[in-house]
């Protein structure tokens, strides 16, 4: 028995080191192929000079944005947490104008 695990394990380490041979040889075998020519190109002229640039039309300045409202109010909403505790319904935010 003992002989016929020796001859086992030695069967797979010579294959393994067989497959890693054989594949090194191939890659040695086969060199990377070069890399592809870049082909040259025009550089790009300035639009300016083509004439394919419009005359500048002058921006409209937007409306100023107001301010957000502010999402919570400042500190803790004592009555409402109250409120949700005993169950009773609760109506949304106040709208402020």
């Amino acid at each position: 028995m003992p002989t016929l695990r020796l001859l086992a394990a030695g069967s797979v380490l010579g294959l393994s080191v067989a497959t890693i041979g054989l594949v090194c040889t191939d890659r040695l075998d086969h060199p990377a192929p070069d890399p592809v020519p870049v082909m040259a190109r025009f550089p790009a002229l300035d639009p300016a000079t083509t004439g394919a640039v419009a005359p500048a039309v002058p921006a409209v300045k937007p409306a100023p944005a107001k301010p957000p409202a502010p999402l919570m109010t400042n500190g803790f909403d004592t009555e409402r947490l109250n409120a949700l505790m005993r169950g009773d319904p609760i109506s949304g935010p106040a709208r402020r104008n």
